[in-house]
């Protein structure tokens, strides 16, 4: 393999899991003597990742819409955006490739991936590369997608997309981040998936521990995206459950971007978090460095991810495989990936029953009964979790499923 081309389309900034998650890629491809480059959003706010410079590539988020009509809305996104996501493939000079490099996509939909297939057609054969492409959401089953027609036809775009591709270019791996998301895109398109973790690096925090809160007042830490699909609408409704236990936990809520709050319809949940006492709720304004949104989690006795089943049901959680890494009590839903997972490696998780403010504050004063088991239980099962979900363990399941492809064909 000469090189690796990692193509983020989501990568803009420090905000969300796309900088974290390709740095480590990136170093343990650095480790593995492997060349790489990174291609991102072309206004992205940071202009390198892991010391490699960030190529400007990318305009549009992958879940960007086209759409005028209510009717045809999946036939224009997808012709549409595919369209833009191919004119921006193409411009990026061919001879940055070769038969022998690797391109991962680590985010992409049904409206990019016939853009790739396209792309690859118009590359001379020498410069044609194997390619992995990682479906990390059932965009259909999203509770905003549901209410819409035709929604159906999005499952019909990825598989007519995906067969599309490994039909014109068989050196292509389909990859999933969970078991869940692996068994729906097999069914969906019909086409082989690759299981991958979902890498999230916490090694700068195992090597050197933050200072532990004063005992006796636990912490309950809300990062990451401010999102219904993450239960960020529920939060006053839980805090105002909990106020009363004793001890009384203090809530540490990040909001990471008041502006996309308000356009999912968060603005009166975040007027009453504005409202409630700074001794029983903190905000943390905006998105956090690494190094500060590590140091943010190390905070907390409990991480709180009250996420849909509906999404995470089957989606992957980058604050999740942080919180397991280190050891961390987390308090969930159940029908979620990070309620498995727990099951799965013995972690100290807490799974609400029901998907509500109710539910998850009960499992919040539940957690807190039996915290000190359940811290044990936590830490007793982050080392094989942090075995099974980092970047060595990801890039030895993808380089090892790209050993399998067939050897480039390049005539005369």
């Amino acid at each position: 393999m000469r090189h690796v081309h990692l193509m983020d389309p989501q990568l803009s900034g420090l905000g969300g899991h796309y900088h974290n998650h390709d740095a480590q890629l990136l170093t343990e491809l650095q480790r593995r003597g492997i060349s790489a480059s990174l291609y991102g959003k072309k206004k992205s706010q940071v202009t390198d990742c892991a010391g490699v410079p960030i190529t400007p590539a990318f305009t549009l988020d992958i879940f960007q819409e086209a759409a005028t009509d209510a009717t045809t809305w999946p036939m224009e996104n997808f012709h549409a955006i595919n369209d833009a996501f191919f004119a921006e493939l193409a411009a990026i000079a061919p001879a940055r490739f070769s038969s022998d490099d690797f391109v991962y996509f680590p985010n992409i939909l049904q409206n990019q991936v016939h853009a790739v297939s396209r792309w690859l057609a118009q590359l001379p054969a020498a410069n044609r590369p194997a390619v992995a492409l990682m479906f990390r959401y059932l965009n259909h089953a999203m509770d905003y997608i549901q209410q819409r027609q035709n929604k159906d036809m999005i499952t019909l775009y990825y598989r007519f997309a995906v067969r599309q591709l490994i039909a014109s270019h068989p050196r292509t791996l389909i990859c999933a981040d969970t078991t869940e998301l692996a068994n729906a895109y097999r069914q969906m398109t019909g086409a082989p998936v690759t299981e991958l973790p979902n890498p999230m690096d916490v090694s700068a925090l195992l090597a050197a521990p933050a200072a532990k809160e004063p005992a006796g007042r636990p912490v309950i830490v809300y990062q990451g995206h401010t999102s219904p699909l993450r239960g960020f609408h529920f939060l006053p409704d839980i805090v105002e459950r909990c106020v009363s236990l004793n001890p009384r936990p203090l809530f540490v809520v990040q909001v990471q971007n008041r502006a996309a709050a308000a356009s999912t319809g968060l603005t009166p949940t975040l007027q009453r978090l504005d409202r409630m006492n700074r001794g029983i709720v903190e905000l943390v304004e905006g998105s956090l460095s690494s190094a500060d949104y590590l140091a943010l989690m190390a905070r907390a006795d409990i991480v709180l991810l009250p996420y849909t089943p509906t999404f995470y049901g089957a989606g992957s959680s980058g604050v999740f495989t942080e919180a397991a890494s280190l050891g961390k009590v987390v308090v969930a839903c159940e029908g979620t990936v990070p309620a498995r997972q727990g099951k799965e490696y013995q972690l100290g998780v807490v799974s609400a029953d029901k998907w509500t403010p109710q539910s998850m504050a009960a499992a919040v004063s539940q957690a807190l009964k039996t915290l000190p088991a359940l811290r044990a239980q936590a830490e007793a099962g982050a080392p094989r979790f942090r075995e099974e979900n980092c970047a060595r363990a990801f890039w030895e399941r993808l380089l090892a499923a790209a050993a399998t492809l067939p050897a480039p064909v390049i005539a005369g």
